[in-house]
Order: C-alpha cells, then sequence, then structure tokens
C-alpha cells in the first residue's frame, strides 16, 4: 500500500491498531488499546473525538507561539473536557523533503472534571492537505491523573475535528 503526506500516515497508523486488535469476543475489561503501555494493569483504552479547534492568547510570559483548545468527548469519560495545547517554538522544524510540512512539539493539557492530565505532544502538521497526527507521551497530572503514564495517538484536519486513542495508566 503506497501512502503519501499525513493522511497516508493516519491511515497507515489506523491500519496497524487494526491488525493488533485480538479477534473473537472479549469482555470489555479484556479490550485494552493497540497502544498498551502498562500491561493492563489499572490501565483505560481511549478512544475520544476532538472538535474544531479554537486559537486562543497564550499565557503571558511564557515561550509558546501557538495556543489553542478543543473540546473532547471520550467514549469512557476518562479524558471529556477540553484540550489544551501550548506550542514549543523550540520543536518546531520545516521538513527538508517537504516544504508544506512542519514537525512541532509541545505540551497538552487535558482538563476535566476528576483532574488535569498533562503530556508532550510530537507530531508533523501538513499545511497542503490540511492534515496533522501527533504522538503524545503521558506525563501525570492532577487529581485522578496524579502518576499517570500512557500513550496517545492524534490525528485529524487542521481546520476540523480530529481523533485520539491510547491508553492511559493510573
Amino acid at each position: 500500500m503506497k501512502t503519501t503526506g499525513i493522511l497516508g500516515s493516519g491511515i497507515l497508523l489506523l491500519t496497524m491498531a487494526a491488525l493488533a486488535l485480538p479477534s473473537g469476543t472479549l469482555t470489555a475489561e479484556e479490550i485494552m488499546s493497540p497502544m498498551d503501555v502498562g500491561n493492563g494493569s489499572n490501565c483505560t483504552a481511549v478512544h475520544a473525538v476532538q472538535e474544531k479547534r479554537v486559537v486562543v492568547d497564550c499565557p503571558a510570559g511564557q515561550i509558546y507561539d501557538f495556543c489553542f483548545t478543543r473540546k473532547m468527548e471520550d467514549r469512557a469519560g476518562m479524558i471529556t473536557g477540553q484540550m489544551e495545547y501550548f506550542s514549543d517554538p523550540t520543536k518546531e522544524a520545516k521538513l527538508a523533503h517537504a516544504p508544506d510540512q512542519l514537525q512541532y512539539g509541545g505540551t497538552i493539557n487535558f482538563v476535566t472534571d476528576s483532574g488535569v492530565l498533562r503530556m508532550e505532544e510530537n507530531g508533523i502538521v501538513d499545511f497542503k492537505s490540511k492534515h496533522w497526527a501527533g504522538l503524545s507521551t503521558v506525563s501525570g497530572g492532577t487529581g485522578d491523573f496524579e502518576g499517570a503514564t500512557g500513550k496517545l495517538a492524534s490525528f485529524g484536519r487542521i481546520d476540523a475535528a480530529g481523533m485520539v486513542i491510547g491508553t492511559i495508566c493510573r
């Protein structure tokens, strides 16, 4: 299968995730995300939809150069709330082989009723196709997310909705 650009990467990620899923009937407790990083111990599979982003002012006195929020709706309810994204300009770079693409990095907070989940994300934005894909590493948080670990993948269109899949362990 030939894939091109960020859309191809998203299709490839979904194909790999589908192939990693077990066959047969499993109980809800047995089903884990294809990105399970906690060997099933107190981990929850996350499958969330992100609404279109809303660009906001970045916090004063910080290095961030681009900030936005998105409302989140998680099937399991764990990260339902608001996502806050803060780009780190020291992690941004145009890709020489693809001038319409930008490699990015930044900090993400999922603000929920049960606490704030923090993570660092790295990914690629394709301005020609208007798609993005990123991989986030969970770095703890507050409330129910204190000491949390995990990996999340996100993908979608920069001018529309997106999706988040992965595993959060507490």
